[in-house]
């Protein structure tokens, strides 16, 4: 199978077309190396992507017409759409960036994938479409219709410009809802690599929520799989039933969202020890107050996920943050290390 994946640069996005080529899919990855954060880091992923068989790497835009036509010009047989800006605190600030990445540039990708008759459409949405939903665990069903911040927004309009592709023309979407995904060779300004750096130099780290802010940290490997099961699945699947599901006249349109998650709930207090123990040395905290676009808890309900792709994600924070937290202390120990 050969598969489109955008953003494979990044954090997800390399991880998972490192999970395509193990499962033996061609990949064919555009990314525009923006400069969110340093571009070394996406760079050294991409110069691992390229060494092995079945990758091939277009530098663009998903905004620019003429790049996601070269993309597409591969013949696809799948998509799986990450490119795009995160950032709960980011997007309130630069709303412009955001509406544009994440709303024109799906856009743009989706009409490609229609036109090309793509078997499956997996994108990244977030559990932060489900921002103030009033029950706990957040599940698939719900309206999902206040988030709180204007990232979770567009991650919402995503899922509805979805639905009209699928009903329209039969495309197959799948949208996956992201917990707090952390992990290895990840972003930089990541809360958990903020707190292993501040710890490591004896620092105060801020706390939002005064620690009581509970999340379900799900392991990047492990969404890697997640991506890769949704873009093989070959199921046949009708429409997720949000809040009590549409009129029978578009039911059986191919459109569905899972939460992509542990089903754990964890503290952020409970994360920071896990750091702490992880670096060998405790936390200074500074206890401050959450901003207005933090959901104060999190969680998830992943009996979807696995009754539909057959897994949960397995790998415990006891075990994927200490895994977290010693690369990006290698990563820091090279960085200071003096050229030769």
């Amino acid at each position: 199978m050969r598969v489109v994946v955008t953003g494979a640069a990044g954090f997800i996005g390399a991880k998972v077309a490192s999970e395509l080529l193990d499962r033996g899919h061609e990949v064919v990855a555009i990314d525009n190396f923006d400069d969110t954060y340093p571009i070394e880091f996406k760079t050294a992923r991409t110069d691992r992507l390229s060494k092995r068989d079945g990758f091939r790497l277009v530098t663009g835009d998903i905004r620019v017409e003429a790049d996601v036509e070269e993309v597409f010009s591969s013949h696809p047989d799948a998509v799986v759409h990450l490119a795009a800006q995160g950032g709960l605190r980011k997007s309130m600030d630069d709303p412009a960036a955001f509406i544009s990445a994440n709303v024109s540039g799906f856009g743009m990708v989706i009409k490609a994938a229609a036109d090309a008759g793509v078997g499956n459409f997996v994108y990244a949405s977030s559990g932060a479409v489900y921002g103030g939903s009033p029950s706990l665990p957040f599940a698939e069903g719900d309206a999902a219709a206040w988030p709180l911040s204007l990232y979770g927004a567009t991650k919402r309009c995503d899922e509805l410009l979805a639905f009209t592709y699928a009903h329209g023309v039969g495309l197959r979407c799948t949208g996956l809802r992201f917990s707090t995904v952390y992990g290895t060779d990840g972003r930089p300004d990541m809360a958990m690599y903020n707190f292993t750096r501040r710890i490591h130099r004896g620092e105060p780290i801020k706390v939002h929520g005064h620690g009581r802010m509970v999340r379900d940290f799900v392991y990047g490997d492990d969404v890697a799989h997640v991506v890769a099961l949704a873009a093989e699945d070959e199921s046949t699947f009708s429409c997720t039933p949000v809040a009590g599901g549409p009129s029978d006249r578009v039911a059986a349109a191919p459109w569905r969202v899972l939460n992509c998650a542990t089903g754990r709930q964890v503290q952020l207090l409970e994360m920071i020890k896990l750091v702490e123990a992880a670096v060998g040395r405790p936390a200074e905290l500074e206890l401050i107050d959450a901003l207005v676009a933090e959901v104060p808890e999190n969680g998830m309900d992943v009996h979807e996920l696995e009754r539909t792709l057959g897994f949960v994600p397995q790998v415990a924070v006891e075990e994927g943050i200490p895994a977290a937290v010693e690369w990006y202390l290698e990563y820091l120990e090279r960085a200071s290390a003096p050229a030769n």
